[in-house]
């Protein structure tokens, strides 16, 4: 169940209003949900608010069945596979909504449009580093390989066909270019940087407590 609600307020003139709040509630059942939908709708109606009726929804979280996106990842219940001497374990797993997918693709076709065919090659491959550096840093600490290979599949190519362009040359040409060169050109690779989550263990190391 997901909630958007924007509070606008200004203390002087020239703040900037505050982006919308998103709150994010489980319950264990759907009794619980519906009082806490009742709850939430209570409480934004006193402060003059209420939820937006688009993006405001009970999911039951079923193995198999339908999932939540929240913060950008897409929530879904799913069963480990059976290993030798362990059963099967179901636990929440996470990865980037197709939202946040398109918001890269869109970031990276904008990087590589034909408007900037004149910027040299090493700027482009720096700007679309930078962003999927990024990207990735965000969205490493889930089940997110498979998103991964997919969007450096795409800033490949689109990369290939920024180059062919430049040169007047078709696809094929452009993808010669990146494979012949050492290091694809210097695209980053996104392979071994994911922190994929496991059943009854801590997604994260410990932080270390400095002095």
């Amino acid at each position: 169940m997901s909630r958007e609600a924007q509070v606008r307020f200004c203390e002087r003139r020239g703040v900037r209003f505050p982006p919308p709040t998103l709150p994010l509630v489980m319950c264990r059942s759907k009794g619980q949900a519906v009082a806490a939908l009742a709850r939430l709708t209570a409480l934004l109606a006193d402060l003059g608010l209420e939820p937006k009726a688009a993006k405001t929804r009970i999911v039951h979280l079923t193995v198999g069945g339908e999932g939540v996106d929240f913060l950008g990842f897409h929530h879904r219940l799913v069963r480990s596979r059976a290993t030798r001497g362990t059963g099967t374990v179901v636990y929440l797993a996470r990865w980037p909504s197709r939202k946040a997918e398109q918001h890269a693709r869109d970031r990276i076709r904008f990087m590589t449009m034909r408007a900037r065919l004149a910027a040299p090659v090493e700027q482009v491959v720096q700007e679309i580093n930078l962003f999927l550096r990024g990207w990735a840093c965000y969205f490493r600490y889930g089940n997110s390989a498979r998103s991964f290979d997919k969007i450096r599949r795409y800033a490949l190519m689109r990369l290939a066909l920024f180059i062919a362009k430049r040169h007047k040359r078709g696809r094929a040409w452009g993808f010669a270019q990146i494979y012949r060169s050492p290091g694809a050109l210097g695209l980053i690779s996104l392979n071994g940087i994911v922190v994929a989550p496991r059943p009854n263990r801590a997604w994260r190391a410990p932080a270390e407590h400095r002095r």
